[in-house]
């Protein structure tokens, strides 16, 4: 019988075009959140189920994949409803609570951190959503200044303009708020968070099917409260300042100092129905959003109560995480995804001038670009073939001739022009040729 090829469903392959794009991204995110002043760190896939479990109260909790006891523990489990003791993550900000109270006597205060690395979900695959999926946190620990979610949300947004995707729509809110407005409308405290996942579908279900859901949990005369001041309230923090006002100052500090930074006043606005799908985020909630693409490609918010669930004290925190999967779909509709195969490819005409056409590589290299050393014995015609099946950008031969006289012929594989250059001199004419992004 013949093994399966195909992976899993809601996991995937990737080809080395598309995976030398994803590396770039992850780069790319990875070098604008330095910039930021952000510490990278790693943490494990696998966590206890009792970290992964009971913290979030999200439905999340239910899509983690157990891992099953091993060896005398699974065998004295067998029977019972415990065969599982760990699970793979499932978001990282779980991870990233539990590391800063195991490593806090050595971290600094506040910590600024980013992490990024693979997350897992059970859940039914479709476009834009797998079981198994990136995620690109940046996070503050340890202050509850609203300079936090500034810091965090204009290092997101810089990063989607570095990736070229250009400025999103950044929606906020505060969770103090709308809680203050639920409580204004008689909403009981026990109802509040239901209500919210209620409000949290207004930009996914149509409007009318909320606000039924809406009155079926809370009373017709609550709803229609709750509808007149978050879907028809607009978009003006001050005209929530009878609710809560701290939580409207801090949103209006938050977005005045973004549309200073960014000059994109539109861009940064109040969503008074955003809410974020977890519980514990306790204070102002952020999503980004693009034309055409349904759903968030990334968001966040305060959490000043996780962390505090490991140490047994409070700790303040704030961040956010890019959908690295979400980002690629608008990269690739909008063409803008297509990798570059190496600088060069070097051809080996023969054996005894392999050691020609690696001095040359190096020489590439040495000058900060990427070179391909033909990886066996062919003849030129199908060495070419391999180059532009790399998508490289030049081919260099190194025969007899070229060898004898210290040259190296160049080819443009773009335009088919042809140079003979010296071989100390090679390098810099390619890398002259390529332009001023050479090597970046």
């Amino acid at each position: 019988m013949s093994m399966p090829t195909t992976p899993p469903s809601g996991f995937r392959d990737f080809l080395p075009h598309t995976q030398a794009v994803r590396t770039k991204a992850v780069e790319t995110v990875s070098r604008v959140y330095r910039s930021f002043g952000f510490n990278e760190i790693g943490t494990t896939c696998v966590e206890e189920l009792k970290v992964l479990t009971g913290k979030a109260g999200t439905e999340n909790e239910k899509l983690i994949f157990k891992i099953l006891k091993r060896g005398e523990k699974l065998d004295l489990a067998q029977g019972t409803q415990e065969l599982a003791d760990l699970g793979l993550r499932f978001e990282l900000t779980l991870s990233l609570a539990r590391y800063y109270v195991r490593h806090e006597s050595v971290l600094p205060h506040p910590f600024k951190v980013f992490n990024m690395g693979p997350v897992w979900r059970a859940e039914r695959a479709q476009k834009g959503r797998y079981r198994e999926f990136w995620q690109c946190d940046a996070d503050v620990i340890g202050s509850d200044h609203w300079g936090c979610e500034v810091d965090v949300i204009s290092a997101m947004t810089e990063a989607f303009l570095a990736l070229g995707m250009g400025c999103p729509t950044v929606l906020l809110n505060d969770r103090t708020l709308i809680s203050a407005l639920l409580d204004s409308a008689g909403v009981p405290a026990e109802k509040r968070t239901e209500a919210m996942i209620l409000l949290d579908k207004l930009d996914k279900l149509p409007e009318d099917k909320v606000l039924a859901d809406l009155s079926a949990l809370v009373g017709p005369e609550a709803a229609k409260t709750v509808k007149e001041r978050v879907v028809s309230g607009g978009s003006d923090p001050e005209s929530f300042k009878d609710l809560a006002p701290e939580a409207v100052a801090r949103l209006s500090r938050i977005l005045g100092m973004l549309r200073s930074s960014f000059g994109e006043a539109d861009k940064f606005k109040l969503a008074p129905s955003l809410m974020r799908g977890l519980d514990y985020y306790t204070g102002p909630v952020f999503e980004f959003k693009f034309p055409g693409m349904a759903g968030s490609v990334g968001g966040g918010g305060r959490y000043d109560g996780l962390v505090g669930k490991f140490s047994g004290r409070p700790v303040p925190a704030c961040g956010g995480s890019i959908g690295l999967e979400r980002v690629m779909l608008i990269l690739e509709e909008r063409g803008e995804a297509a990798a570059s195969g190496p600088d060069a490819c070097v051809t080996v005409f023969a054996e005894e001038l392999r050691e020609r056409s690696l001095q040359a590589a190096a020489a590439l290299r040495k000058a900060g670009l990427s070179a391909d050393v033909y990886p066996g014995s062919r003849p030129l015609r199908d060495q070419f073939k391999y180059a532009d099946h790399r998508k490289a950008s030049f081919v260099l031969i190194i025969g007899p001739d070229e060898a004898a006289a210290g040259k190296v012929k160049v080819k443009d594989l773009k335009t088919g022009e042809e140079r003979l250059e010296d071989a100390g001199n090679a390098a810099a004419s390619v890398k002259s040729r390529l332009g001023p992004s050479a090597g970046t």
